[in-house]
């Protein structure tokens, strides 16, 4: 597959960014798709914002791949409501595993990993996977993801297109959209809502280190709770790639995902 050189990538940008496409959640997704083709794909951990993005996927470019990372930790219900949206919408959805999963994840490193050492566990579970996507090596250059400024001060600086350098972009439909706008698209469109939420949860991510938090107003509460942590390290560990002298970026990128 043919990828599109960092020159390229910069000047296609400038131009998005110009225009005001960066700040139009179904624009913004058919401009990458265009641009990027088959060198883009989608994650999701189907979470409010995420579901708002794959109904815009589904409707702008349904064969856009749709990655869930199979952390071997997940609710049962998010197992079962990744089942339902295949059933329903009919998306490209792609679970993808660690190399150690399972039996052979707790041969490894144990089976409390997510308590002795949380960063750790995400960024085998969760990183390293999903880094393997791309790259030289991997099938694709750029990624959809459901990031807003107003999750997180970790987020607060998000834009609709990220270049990451090496040829990588990221890009986010709902970087200026708020918890409101989520909520009021959410209802209009009637979209399938994962379970958990009904249940007191504000956040989906792996069971052992996600809690329902009643009635909090911090998307991201609930996650980690105890603990400064508050990304796996899937939204951070790009950081490095845009900021590192040629050579360094691989070994920022690891520690990038170890202490977020």
């Amino acid at each position: 597959m043919t990828r599109i050189d960092q020159a390229t990538l910069e000047q296609a940008a400038s131009a998005a960014r110009e225009e005001g496409i960066d700040r139009e959640p179904g624009r913004l997704i058919r401009w990458a798709h265009d641009l990027l083709g088959e060198n883009l794909m989608m994650s999701t951990a189907f979470g409010k914002s995420g579901m708002c993005i794959l109904h815009m996927v589904k409707d702008v470019c349904p064969e856009v791949p749709v990655y869930f990372i199979d952390t071997g930790f997940h609710f049962k219900e998010t197992l079962a409501f990744l089942d339902e949206l295949r059933d329903l919408w009919k998306v490209n959805l792609v679970a993808r595993k660690p190399t150690l999963f399972g039996v052979e994840f707790v041969k490894k490193f144990g089976d409390k990993l997510y308590e002795t050492d949380p960063d750790l566990c995400c960024h085998k579970n969760k990183v390293e996977p999903f880094r393997e996507l791309f790259g030289e090596e991997g099938e694709y250059q750029a990624w959809i993801a459901g990031v807003r400024r107003d999750q997180s001060s970790t987020r607060a600086q998000a834009e609709g297109i990220e270049l990451m350098g090496g040829n990588l972009v990221k890009i986010q439909p709902l970087a200026f959209w708020t918890k409101d706008l989520v909520d009021e698209y959410t209802e209009k469109h009637d979209l399938p809502q994962h379970p958990l939420f009904s249940m007191g949860y504000n956040s989906i991510g792996c069971e052992p280190c996600t809690s329902a938090c009643g009635d909090s107003d911090d998307e991201r509460a609930g996650r980690w709770a105890g603990k400064a942590k508050t990304e796996c390290g899937l939204h951070t560990f790009w950081q490095s790639k845009e900021k590192q002298p040629d050579g360094e970026a691989e070994e920022s990128a690891e520690e990038t995902g170890k202490s977020c």
